[in-house]
């Protein structure tokens, strides 16, 4: 298993994961990125606003990107 860091990016501004998560395929990374955009919007629906223009950046140990998910691309917006 390797563990991958989610760091919560919106422009600038960058919310670092400390501990991160252990995944074993790259493949279950992305379903956990998918997750914890969805969760994170879930919540900033219950508040009111949703901010689209984050984007979650996964990085490996040796801080390479291994995977980035907008939250835009996390969702379908259906009016």
């Amino acid at each position: 298993m390797s563990r991958y860091f989610l760091h919560l990016r919106e422009g600038a501004d960058v919310a670092l994961d400390p501990g991160g998560i252990e995944c074993a395929s790259v493949e279950q990374l992305r379903q956990a990125v998918l997750w914890n955009a969805r969760d994170v919007i879930a919540g900033d629906a219950l508040s009111g606003t949703i901010h689209l223009n984050c984007r979650i950046v996964a990085e490996g140990q040796s801080g390479a990107v291994v995977h980035t998910l907008s939250f835009a691309d996390a969702v379908d917006i259906i009016r």
